[in-house]
């Protein structure tokens, strides 16, 4: 490779999350669900045609943009998945600048090119997009759209809003702050190397790193970031801990592979995210109460101003994980489907780019204490 040919690869740059695809057995059922139960709009429609036996929904909720994927046809590669893992997030979209360089400088990486650069158009004009495989059976589709003002992609048509988004309130969720995966044992470090070769990204280190919590998570973690810091993605394998098992390992085992755990999604105001979220039915985690009594005891020697109190916290189930400099609050709907793979974070962040990894430590703390209180009893 020539020196020029070194400095037009590293030109190539990812820029946003785009979408998310996920493979499910029932893209119509599947895609109104995130439309009652988070507060998603229905975007736009793709029917199945001979050459693509596939059928496409796609809903939205501000820079969120979920597409769901079905197969009308049992030799389709989806058909094949969906035995395998279940429905799963097949794919991370992000829109890139120079395409072309990223494509030539993963290739020459020994990325595994699925789809090499393709052009769609319409009367919106061009798109441009290449795929490209990352860890299990994830794919990465990167997207050129600085030529294209269309929906989503040409095939699509627009959908009306459904009639419950008048009658439920919004949950303002704004865009996708991170996304999770677990690894297969002994590939993280592999899979981090992946994307700083390949896709210009960085190490990410977060407050989070500077404690020693494996003993309480049960799992080795990492991230990676854009150059611009609006791309944020964590990874995680299993480690030995006080738990007999690592979610990780237990998640790499449901899905049959490694794969994406969560999705986390940003408000900025989580109390009324989690109101309106659970009076539109969402599934949501609960947390022991010995955790809001700990945490109260936590913030009496911290010099960070909470807004929100312990109690509305504790009513709408949220964990909150804090430094000197500021805090996060997260909460988490329970699996989507019936393997116990996928769920979503819900995130808000005052100065705090952390994942909330105390809530490791501090929920195994309290749960202790329950431990405790039944024994003395």
């Amino acid at each position: 490779m020539t020196k020029a040919d070194v400095i037009k690869a590293n030109t190539g740059k990812v820029l946003n999350f785009d979408h998310l695809t996920f493979w499910v057995a029932n893209a119509k059922t599947a895609s109104s669900h995130f439309v009652t139960r988070f507060g998603f709009k229905p975007l736009a429609f793709k029917d199945s045609s001979e050459d693509r036996p596939v059928v496409s929904y796609a809903v939205q909720q501000n820079k969120i943009i979920i597409i769901f994927e079905s197969p009308l046809s049992n030799k389709s590669e989806i058909t094949k998945d969906l035995a395998d893992h279940g429905d799963f997030v097949k794919d991370v979209a992000f829109e890139v600048s120079d395409l072309d360089a990223i494509v030539q400088k993963a290739r020459q990486g020994g990325a595994v090119v699925v789809k090499d650069v393709t052009e769609e158009n319409d009367k919106n004009g061009i798109i441009r997009y290449a795929v490209l495989k990352t860890y299990g059976d994830n794919t990465h589709t990167i997207i050129d759209r600085s030529k294209y003002n269309g929906l989503l992609f040409p095939g699509y048509q627009a959908l009306e809003d459904d009639p419950l988004n008048e009658l439920l309130p919004e949950t303002n969720l704004n865009f996708v702050d991170h996304v999770e995966g677990n690894m297969a044992d002994g590939t993280l470090e592999e899979s981090v190397t992946w994307y700083e070769k390949n896709l210009n990204m960085h190490r990410f280190w977060c407050v989070d790193y500077s404690h020693d919590l494996v003993p309480y998570s049960c799992i080795n973690s990492a991230s990676v970031i854009n150059q611009t810091e609006t791309v944020l993605l964590s990874l995680n394998e299993a480690a030995k801990g006080i738990r007999p098992t690592s979610k990780a390992s237990e998640f790499v085992k449901a899905l049959g592979t490694s794969g994406v755990e969560h999705i986390a999604l940003y408000t900025d105001d989580i109390v009324s995210t989690m109101k309106s979220l659970k009076s539109r039915g969402a599934d949501i985690l609960s947390w022991p109460s010995t955790y809001y009594d700990l945490i109260k005891e936590k913030l009496k020697d911290s010099p960070v101003n909470v807004a929100e109190s312990i109690e509305e916290l504790k009513e709408q189930n949220i964990l909150i994980d804090f430094d000197e400099r500021g805090y996060m609050l997260q909460a988490f709907t329970k699996h989507l489907q019936v393997r116990p793979t996928l769920f979503i974070e819900i995130i808000q962040r005052r100065n705090h780019r952390g994942f909330g990894a105390m809530n490791y430590r501090w929920v195994f703390e309290a749960i202790e204490r329950i431990d405790k209180k039944e024994a003395d009893n």
